[in-house]
């Protein structure tokens, strides 16, 4: 058996983008362009992968505990629309109304609760549905946790993400240490760049051996990088600790929204959003 984990806040942005372009901060908020089309890519989604057991997960509207933590984290993301903020929920209920488990959690991000709900299952295998490079993280060949980026429309699993990370997967939490993520105001190392960063991580492993041999590290990297590597020891932990999921122990898939994905349902759950504005 397989579960389709979907990113559904992923979705929801994009046909933001598409919809409305830059002016989505005026748009009214009683208009549903945006979630009847992010029906339509759910539904083409669906029937071009056969899913019949999945469940989408989307970001809490609460701050995240990782902004206590360090204050520039998404500091630099600008705030809901009026237009997402009224019509996101009507999107997750009429999904809900369409026996689809739907997980939102407060303080938690869509990458907690993916993370928290793949692998439950021994006996299952579990696709990930997202764009998110951070989910890449989780691929693992050996529990059957793979990704599918609807955007470039391919599967990736552990040896896709080393082509192009240059690390493993379970890698990739230390590779966010070191050269951080400036999407997200990660901070990283100053002056620690992918290239370097994957031949630590080939000669170390993870964070923790890196700083507890700073004799061979001294050898590894330049004068000017091993001053950058020791000054930021506790950004380079931090940022790791920003990349990695808060997982949350209360959620559990049940029922797993057995749908047979007929195009008819979608409609249907197009109309109930139209409804709900």
């Amino acid at each position: 058996m397989t579960i389709h984990l979907i990113d559904v806040s992923a979705y929801l942005h994009r046909s933001m983008h598409v919809v409305y372009g830059d002016r989505a901060a005026t748009v009214e908020a009683t208009d549903t362009g945006f979630i009847d089309h992010a029906a339509i890519m759910l539904a083409n989604t669906m029937v071009k992968l056969s899913i019949r057991r999945m469940a989408v997960v989307c970001d809490s509207t609460l701050p995240s505990p990782r902004c206590s933590i360090y204050p520039g984290y998404k500091a630099g993301r600008k705030p809901h629309t009026p237009v997402f903020a009224a019509q996101a929920p009507c999107f997750f209920d009429a999904l809900r109304d369409l026996s689809v488990n739907v997980f939102d959690e407060p303080g938690y991000e869509a990458d907690d609760l993916i993370a928290s709900l793949a692998g439950q299952d021994a006996d299952t295998g579990y696709i990930i549905v997202s764009h998110d490079k951070d989910l890449l993280a989780l691929v693992d060949d050996e529990k059957c946790i793979s990704v599918y980026n609807p955007v470039t429309d391919k599967y990736l699993r552990e040896k896709d993400v080393a082509e192009k990370f240059g690390v493993r997967p379970s890698q990739l939490y230390d590779y966010t240490g070191l050269v951080g993520d400036t999407a997200d105001g990660i901070p990283g190392v100053d002056g620690i760049g992918h290239k370097t960063a994957t031949k630590l991580l080939h000669e170390f492993d993870n964070l923790d051996r890196l700083y507890a041999d700073t004799a061979k590290l001294r050898a590894a990297v330049s004068n000017k990088q091993y001053e950058s590597l020791l000054a930021n020891m506790g950004n380079a932990f931090m940022s790791r600790d920003l990349a990695r999921p808060i997982l949350c122990d209360n959620i559990l898939l049940t029922g797993h929204g057995d749908l047979a994905t007929p195009e008819s349902d979608f409609v249907r759950g197009a109309t109930l959003m139209t409804r709900r504005s």
